[in-house]
């Protein structure tokens, strides 16, 4: 609750003005900036979540990621070619090969259905945000790819960003990709916050809420651009079976943008 602003006693009133019984008159919020870490808990919340679930989670298996290189092949003809762009589940947390994570997944799937070859890349780090993603697209040659799927979010809201910052960077960021090349673009919800089974139930509860925060900034960004949305469904585990849900759902998306 915000402190009780003091009230400063006056030498004299104005003509027609009347006193004011300091117990009746309504507390004065705090001007900005006086709210302290109450006002933006994001700025102190946000880096010791994100600390304590790099912590908890350095020594268990669902903190490994696969090796390089950050590409799976389908042999075929006329390859479609896949560019998923992201933070940890992008970048196949919980497994240690793409083909065991989203990357291999819907290489598999597209290739499948489409009866084509499928070529997926992964340009990803485990500690992705959507303000750090930009800077590291600017040598990608989108002219390459049919598709290209946005998977972010999971740092974000263990971060706890803003929702201004978060709109501003991911709107930034789907302009740029949709206007780099002909390739389609897709953009996914969050990764389901019942993954960090290591934080306790406050911290779920608090990076959760604002997991979905991020989803309907997301789709508002998406809805002005015509950029299409995947949710992603709820999660016990990244795992292999995770994945390949994912991709199965992603895939469906991207067959039908084949054919424009």
């Amino acid at each position: 609750m915000s402190p009780q602003m003091p009230v400063r006693p006056r030498s004299a009133l104005v003509a027609g003005e009347r006193a004011v019984d300091p117990r009746r008159a309504p507390a004065r919020r705090a001007s900005p900036g006086r709210g302290g870490m109450w006002e933006n808990p994001e700025v102190v919340l946000g880096p010791l979540f994100w600390g304590l679930f790099r912590a908890s989670t350095r020594q268990q298996r669902g903190w490994c990621y696969p090796a390089e290189p950050a590409v799976v092949s389908i042999p075929g003809v006329d390859p479609i070619r896949i560019l998923i762009i992201g933070d940890g589940p992008a970048a196949g947390c919980g497994v240690l090969i793409h083909e065991l994570g989203i990357a291999g997944t819907l290489a598999r799937y597209v290739a499948e259905h489409a009866a084509r070859g499928a070529v997926v890349s992964v340009i990803a780090q485990p500690d992705a945000s959507a303000r750090s993603t930009l800077g590291c697209l600017a040598g990608v040659d989108f002219a390459d790819y049919d598709a290209v799927v946005l998977m972010l979010a999971t740092t974000d809201a263990f971060c706890l960003t803003g929702r201004r910052s978060w709109q501003r960077s991911m709107t930034e960021l789907v302009e740029f990709l949709t206007s780099s090349g002909p390739a389609s673009v897709f953009v996914t919800s969050a990764a389901s916050m019942h993954l960090t089974r290591s934080l306790t139930p406050v911290a779920r509860r608090i990076t959760g809420k604002h997991a979905r925060l991020l989803d309907a900034e997301t789709r508002e960004v998406c809805a002005r651009s015509g950029t299409p949305m995947i949710d992603l469904d709820a999660a016990n585990d990244l795992t292999p079976r995770t994945y390949a849900r994912w991709g199965r759902r992603i895939g469906a998306h991207i067959i039908p943008s084949l054919h424009r």
